[in-house]
This record gives structure tokens, C-alpha cells and sequence, in this order.
């Protein structure tokens, strides 16, 4: 089985999911409080649900970003930890705007269209990218964009008509031009999306303690004091927390 952690967003998820990627057993906060005082809750709750044990997860997959630097950081050493525990459970990464455009794909409202899943980025920006759908499969047309909530409309605007979903299609809806259609129930990217884009094979996935590290999207916003007062380093601009 595949135990799937998300936390890339205000969204903390765990998820056991058969190998064929169906859900056996989730649990879903869509906010606080923090992801730290959750996620391993949770991972014990879904256990102790399905009635599985350490010994019957082969996978332990983890959403990648883009989102939030704290979010990200604390689900992704969850899921290293508990592989590097148990020693034998492989280590999968899928990025988090490819689990949710998969999740798009299976929407109804996506015949035809392609996806576009958004992700809250704060600072009144959005992650966002363009996959197409073929056969249950998607396909990243469009690299990852940082874009500007005022700039939105015109973006997916230009993109024709496409399905949109997860927090920052939720956050921006009053945002979103004619041509951009809200996927029904896709408010945020979860573990069981991560857990049945790992069993797909999602654009993007990664395996091994090397590959499985975060997508910030961009740099932080806060820099270490010594790094911003060495002659000649300018501060970072940018990134969510």
C-alpha cells in the first residue's frame, strides 16, 4: 500500500491507498491547527482504520510543491523519516499541482478542456500550470507560473477554455474569466490525490531520498541575517510560509 502525506497548502492530508491508487482509508484538514500537530495524528488514524501495519506500506509518497516553505518542509521530513524508519518502504515525490491536475482530469467538467490547477501562492499570487488530458493520463504543457491575482483573469483568458480547481481557484473564483470552468470538489491538493498520482506514474514523479525535495516555486521571503548583510547580497524577494 502507498501512505501519502500532502501539506503544501493551509491543507493537511494523510491517505492509505491501495496500490491502484483508490483510497483505503484518509483523513483532511482544509485548516490549522498546524500541519506538525496533525499530520502524524493522522498517519496513525489511517493505520489504525484499514487495519494495516508498518509491515503492509511498500510507498510512502509526498506532494512536493509548490506552496508554503513551513508546509512543505514538515511534510516532506515526515515522509523521509518514515521511510528512512522503516528501511524497507520506498520513497516516492509527486508535485503537487500534477496530483491535482490528475484529480482535474477526473472531473466531469474536464471533457474537452484542459486543467489547470491553482495554487495559493499568499502575497496575492497563485502557482499555477496547464496539463492535458489523454486516456486517464496528463501531460504538462505549460511549466509552473507564478502568477499575480490581478493578472489572472487575463492569464487563463488566454489559455481558452480550461478546468480549474484547488485553493487558489477557490481563493480567486470571482477572478476566473468565462472560459475557466471550477471542477466540483477539487478545493485543495490532499494525500489521496498525491497517493493515486504516485500510482499512476503523474508528470514529475520522483523516487529516492536524492530526488524528493521540495518545489518552492520561488526564493523566500525571509533571509538569514548573515546571508543579507554580506556586501553584495541582495535580500530575497518572494515565496509563501
Amino acid at each position: 500500500m502507498i501512505l501519502a502525506l500532502e501539506t503544501a497548502t493551509t491543507a493537511c492530508s494523510a491517505a492509505l491507498c491501495a496500490a491502484d491508487g483508490s483510497v483505503v482509508a484518509d483523513r483532511l484538514a482544509l485548516s490549522g491547527p498546524a500541519h506538525s500537530q496533525l499530520l502524524l495524528p493522522f498517519v496513525h488514524e489511517i493505520l489504525a482504520e484499514a487495519g494495516a501495519g508498518w509491515a503492509d506500506v511498500d510507498t510512502v509518497a509526498v506532494g512536493l510543491g509548490p506552496g508554503a516553505f513551513t508546509g512543505l518542509r514538515i511534510g516532506i521530513a515526515t515522509a523521509r523519516a518514515l521511510a528512512q524508519a522503516d528501511g524497507r518502504a520506498a520513497l516516492a515525490g509527486v508535485p503537487t499541482l500534477a496530483a491535482l491536475a490528475l484529480a482535474l482530469a477526473e472531473a466531469p467538467e474536464a471533457s474537452g478542456r484542459r486543467v489547470v490547477p491553482i495554487i495559493d501562492g499568499r502575497r496575492r499570487e497563485v502557482f499555477a500550470s496547464v496539463f492535458e488530458s489523454l486516456d486517464g493520463e496528463v501531460r504538462q504543457v505549460e511549466d509552473v507560473a507564478v502568477v499575480p491575482a490581478d493578472d489572472l483573469a487575463a492569464w487563463l483568458a488566454a489559455r481558452g477554455g480550461v478546468v480549474t480547481g484547488g485553493d487558489g481557484a477557490v481563493l480567486y473564483r470571482a477572478l476566473l474569466p468565462a472560459s475557466a470552468v471550477a471542477a466540483a470538489g477539487v478545493v485543495a491538493p490532499t494525500a489521496a490525490m498525491v497517493g493515486r498520482a504516485a500510482a499512476c506514474g503523474a508528470p514529475g514523479l520522483v523516487r529516492g531520498p536524492d530526488a524528493v525535495l521540495p518545489l518552492y516555486g520561488r526564493a523566500p521571503d525571509a533571509t538569514p541575517r548573515a546571508a543579507a548583510s554580506r556586501p553584495g547580497t541582495a535580500p530575497a524577494t518572494g515565496g509563501a510560509s
